[in-house]
């Protein structure tokens, strides 16, 4: 059994239901963010995998207090932010591990991070919303499946050197999009 399914096993054991679905929901929603925040405060994968497991025991038994479900991931943070604290507490002895006061300041310009990448991310969304299909395909196949440009050229049946200068124009094209959704 993977840690993650004994965490939501442990969750979902004896508890309402509905709580427990609506956690599960949020946690798995976020948790990518909050798997990625640890990363940024511990040196280890053995660490962030045995800190994301406190973290979700802890935000499970704490769901109740959560007043605003729109606001779990910066809660959840909160919480990883002690955990981990209480972790370098355990494992003091490790030169790896952190200041207190630089955890607080790493922690803090995370989230102020992650918010800016969200909001780049979601006003490229939008933009790629904005294109044309045939356009957005192009995108698509280059960047999210990892295609090379000869295998595009191909697929296509146009030159490589056309197929690059269409992609230069879509990024320049994106991109001045997105500043603009940024700007506004």
């Amino acid at each position: 059994m993977s840690r993650k399914d004994f965490v939501l096993t442990k969750i979902s054991e004896g508890e309402n239901t509905d709580d427990a679905a609506r956690f599960i929901q949020l946690f798995m929603t976020h948790e990518r963010q909050l798997r990625f925040f640890l990363y940024q405060l511990l040196p280890s994968r053995d660490d962030v995998d045995e800190v994301m497991q406190e973290t979700s025991l802890v935000l499970w038994k704490k769901f109740e207090e959560l007043d605003d479900e729109d606001r779990f991931l910066k809660w959840a943070y909160v919480i990883a932010r002690y955990e981990v604290l209480m972790y370098r507490r355990k494992k003091a002895r490790d030169r790896m591990i952190l200041a207190p006061e630089l955890l607080t300041t790493l922690s803090q310009q995370i989230i102020d991070d992650g918010a800016h990448v969200q909001e780049h991310q979601d006003a490229l969304r939008d933009c790629l919303g904005h294109l044309v299909d045939k356009d957005r395909r192009l995108i698509v196949q280059a960047y999210g499946n990892g295609l090379k440009v000869a295998q595009l050229a191909e697929q296509l049946r146009r030159s490589v050197q056309s197929v690059y200068r269409k992609l230069s124009g879509l990024r320049q094209q994106l991109a001045r999009c997105v500043k603009l959704r940024l700007e506004s």
